[in-house]
């Protein structure tokens, strides 16, 4: 008949045995682990004891593990990882510091941008997993009122669709309606409404109610792409004229290769900022991500 055990084990004796196994010594391991060397070898025995197998062949000073040692080792090792994993989460949480994060931002940045902030909040925070999903500013709101992203940055709306979201302004943007330098709007000395509508616009487009949408057009004739980066490409390729973001456009804009369109509304100003759930907890992590967007944003419209 079978009689099952009950086993207790402890985090602490399966770090001493994995330390004792690949040090060979109980001698070295005990010195590893800042123990004296009695307190080492009782908890190996304890360990077997609870167990009921030996996990180690002692030889004078050596030892190895024996068959069964040697099988649950990587085990062992696994469960070690994810306690000190369950530590680290604790201590990240009483501490404030998220665990893991999940964002949501359009392209209205640079791509430069991005790279680097990633970088150093890596550095800031290594403990912390970071996911980032692009999307369109329109697409933001709902990503996060869906709770498919912790917190959502990009052009905040002119008017918010959600009102139960917090929205909070790290700065403001400069959009700018331009078109290639030999695209016809480009020659006009002052543009009007009707030269718009008789020209492609390249515009946002975007998924809503699991359908696709584009944003308003000014022109008759439009093409919709996801991305302001693909819209400076369409841009540049003179397929069509289009409101971008100045930051994406500035280096084209200095070589002359766009031009902005003389009309008396080229150009506007629009907020950037934080999108989260009024009830959320803002970490650490979220509140020094958006204290670099607001820092960034100062200083590119000095």
């Amino acid at each position: 008949m079978f009689v099952s055990r009950s086993i207790k084990l402890k985090i602490a004796q399966i770090e001493i045995f994995l330390h004792a196994s690949k040090t060979g010594s109980i001698t070295e391991a005990a010195r590893k682990l800042n123990k004296s060397r009695t307190t080492v070898s009782a908890s190996l025995c304890a360990l077997e004891d609870d167990l009921g197998v030996k996990l180690l062949a002692r030889t004078g000073n050596r030892i190895q593990l024996t068959d069964i040692g040697e099988s649950i080792a990587n085990d062992c090792t696994r469960l070690l990882q994810i306690a000190n994993d369950i530590k680290r989460k604790c201590t990240l949480h009483i501490d404030g510091v998220e665990s893991v994060v999940r964002i949501a931002r359009d392209d209205a940045l640079p791509e430069t941008f991005w790279r680097d902030t990633l970088n150093r909040l890596k550095e800031r925070f290594p403990n912390t997993s970071i996911s980032i999903y692009a999307a369109t500013p329109p697409e933001l709101e709902n990503l996060v009122e869906q709770d498919a992203v912790d917190v959502a940055y990009g052009l905040l709306p002119t008017e918010y669709r959600i009102p139960r979201l917090l929205h909070f302004d790290l700065g403001q943007i400069r959009m700018m309606s331009v078109a290639h330098k030999d695209h016809p709007l480009s020659q006009l000395r002052k543009v009007t409404r009707e030269d718009f509508a008789r020209y492609t616009e390249i515009i946002l487009a975007y998924i809503e109610d699991d359908n696709l949408k584009t944003d308003i057009p000014n022109s008759t004739n439009y093409i919709a792409l996801a991305f302001y980066e693909y819209l400076s490409h369409a841009v540049l390729d003179g397929t069509g004229w289009s409101n971008v973001p100045a930051l994406l456009i500035n280096d084209h804009l200095r070589q002359g290769t766009i031009k902005v369109i003389k009309h008396n509304k080229a150009m506007s100003w629009q907020p950037y900022g934080e999108i989260v759930e009024s009830e959320s907890r803002r970490g650490l992590v979220i509140q020094w991500l958006s204290e670099q967007l607001e820092d960034y944003l100062l200083d590119v419209t000095d």
